[in-house]
């Protein structure tokens, strides 16, 4: 007994001292992966790396062209408000990400030689409202930002941490600003498919004038690519030369039709050689000549999934195998004024094989759709142009465009209230359907108005 007394008072002090050591042990890691935590230096707030007022310190330009940049011009930067020369936004996102110098100069026309590099790597400060303003700003250093504005390399100095916010006024951000819309359009009805994209600007003077292009044209992020297809159908490219179209990364897509185009993905419908089996695909652009289709779970997670599934039951399916379901056979297509998923699912149990298309209600988790459309009834819609099949408002609500079955027609908008007759009208020689669309404004419309000239 004497003994066991001891064995246990043993055992209790051991246990006692293992529980002691070890939450020595995790206070030492808690405090470890804190002090770690604290020497990973991400940026994580706007306040962190761009906020302030900021002088002009040099100016390189890009094109050769005297720089029409007044040195006194001021860049202002804080929570609240993005400015320079009088355009900016009020309610400015920021997004952090970290590059390759070099390589981001490159990636802009910029020869690295005329810049000073003294660091290969950099972060890049992306400031948008989400509609109709960007900008990116380099961070040279605790001092020193640099951005890209209008084919001019600006380098800029901090002059205070803060910003005297009534000192600024941001012009074009209510009544006048420089208006771009982009419209791709195809044709159909022919033994090829075209594709044009049309480009209608009302500057500051309240000019309105159009160009037009063969290929569909994106602007993203003042960076342009062009997706156009071969004469005979046979292939579909992508280059980012949009001008001597070099360097083409090709689709090869017999009988293949673009429905949709968007900065970051592109949507087709396929048919075989009889026009009997139609198939749809949704590709990221970048990755175009990887022939790698999206499914439905790429666009839309487990819950699209589920939807998918749902639909197929709607549809009258009761019994179906899951293994031999094609969740690639997904497409993005303009129905009915909106984007629309669409998607077809082939009955190989039935007794003679059959295919069903059907419209999927998806909700995207990734960023396919980047534009959208609506403020006009389209009872409003039909009564300026009876035969509309689509139509289009800026979304700071100053044009209205509508397609008709042959022309592009352009109102004008003030206080909500539409001109009564169009301020431009384009003849469109065959029925056209809607493949993108995109709004600029301000420094980016002039820029997409003078690289379209470039093409033309």
């Amino acid at each position: 007994m004497k003994y066991k007394k001891i064995i246990l008072a043993i055992i209790s002090v051991s246990m006692i001292a293992l529980v002691i050591l070890f939450s020595f042990v995790l206070r030492g890691n808690f405090f470890k992966y804190n002090d770690i935590n604290v020497l990973i230096h991400e940026p994580k707030s706007k306040n962190i790396l761009i906020k302030g007022t900021w002088k002009i310190n040099s100016i390189e330009s890009l094109d050769g062209l005297k720089s029409e940049i007044n040195d006194e011009e001021k860049l202002y930067i804080s929570n609240d408000i993005i400015s320079f020369k009088k355009m900016g936004t009020k309610n400015p996102k920021f997004k952090f990400r970290y590059i390759n110098f070099k390589n981001y100069l490159s990636s802009k026309g910029i020869i690295n030689s005329k810049i000073s590099i003294n660091s290969d790597e950099a972060v890049i400060v992306s400031v948008t409202n989400g509609t109709d303003y960007y900008q990116e700003f380099i961070v040279i250093d605790d001092t020193h930002i640099a951005t890209i504005f209008n084919k001019q390399y600006i380098l800029f100095e901090l002059e205070k941490k803060d910003v005297d916010t009534n000192s600024i006024s941001i012009e074009n951000s209510a009544k006048d600003r420089d208006i771009s819309f982009l419209i791709g359009l195809k044709t159909l009805g022919n033994k090829d498919v075209v594709y044009q994209t049309y480009l209608i600007r009302k500057n500051l003077e309240n000019k309105i004038e159009y160009k037009k292009i063969d290929g569909l044209l994106v602007n993203k992020d003042n960076n342009f690519f062009l997706v156009n297809s071969t004469n005979d159908n046979k292939e579909i490219f992508y280059t980012q030369d949009y001008i001597g179209k070099k360097n083409k990364k090709s689709f090869f897509a017999n009988n293949s039709v673009i429905n949709f185009l968007s900065e970051n993905y592109i949507s087709f419908e396929k048919n075989n050689s009889d026009n009997v089996n139609k198939s749809y695909e949704i590709h990221k652009v970048n990755q175009i000549d990887e022939n790698k289709k999206l499914s439905v779970k790429d666009i839309s997670g487990d819950l699209g999934e589920n939807s998918y599934f749902e639909s197929i039951l709607k549809i009258g399916y009761k019994d179906y195998d899951k293994t031999l379901l094609d969740m690639s056979n997904i497409g993005v297509k303009r129905n009915n004024n909106k984007w629309v998923f669409k998607s077809i699912f082939s009955n190989y149990k039935s007794d003679s094989f059959t295919t069903t298309e059907f419209d999927l209600d998806l909700i995207p988790t990734v960023d396919i759709f980047e534009n959208s459309s609506t403020k006009f009834s389209k009872s409003f819609i039909k009564s300026k142009a009876d035969n509309f099949t689509d139509y289009f408002v800026s979304p700071n609500e100053k044009l209205l465009i509508i397609l008709t079955l042959d022309e592009l027609m352009v109102y004008s908008i003030d206080n909500g209230v539409s001109s009564t007759l169009p301020i431009l009208k384009i003849n469109l020689s065959e029925k056209k359907e809607v493949v993108t669309f995109q709004w600029k404004f301000d420094n980016s419309s002039e820029y997409t108005y003078n690289e379209f000239k470039k093409i033309n």
